[in-house]
């Protein structure tokens, strides 16, 4: 399916992205060399890449599956959209503890390491909820000339917003946050 090669890039680039916001997560309990800014930069890749890219794509599958007949209020389109509100949900936690964090408040400290926890949890979740549900029921549900209509409107997004200056701009992020990991230990 057309779909899931396209989207197949940016599930990488949030997989890498989990692992090292992951690895950031765990050596916050076990290092004293862990800074917020950290989170507050890892944010801005929850925000720009993952909500405003890889989920207003995802809102072009909710469209096709609303098309396609599935109730917009449950099933597969309500467990998209509650994913989404959740991971939402948890990346503004992280944001607002590690700015108390860094205010100098060093009980958010704990909280931004169990929203973190939450956060790639449930994205860590929801791509296994596309790979396993959602792919398989659009292959079933949308024509092949549907879906390289949702594949031209998902190239569209990506010169819209934030994801116009390219991917490269959200890899050099994570490499970014990967070299300070290497500074905590």
């Amino acid at each position: 399916m057309r779909i899931t090669k396209y989207l197949r890039a940016d599930q990488e680039a949030i997989t890498r992205f989990l692992a090292v916001l992951g690895s950031g997560s765990v050596m916050l309990s076990t290092s004293k060399r862990a800074r917020p800014i950290f989170f507050i930069t890892a944010h801005s890749f929850i925000k720009e890449f993952i909500e405003e890219g890889f989920f207003r794509k995802e809102e072009l599958l909710i469209k096709a599956l609303d098309e396609g007949g599935f109730p917009a209020d449950g099933g597969p389109i309500a467990a998209i959209r509650n994913d989404q509100q959740k991971s939402h949900d948890s990346a503004e936690i992280i944001l607002k503890a590690a700015n108390h964090w860094q205010s100098g408040d060093e009980v958010a400290r704990s909280d931004v390491g169990w929203a973190t926890s939450e956060y790639t949890s449930t994205v860590r979740q929801h791509l296994e909820r596309l790979k396993n549900l959602i792919y398989p029921l659009l292959e079933q549900t949308i024509s092949v000339e549907e879906e390289h209509k949702v594949s031209e409107e998902m190239n569209n997004i990506v010169f819209e917003g934030s994801l116009k200056e390219g991917t490269e701009k959200y890899i050099k992020l994570i490499e970014k946050l990967e070299e300070e990991l290497g500074d905590w230990k």
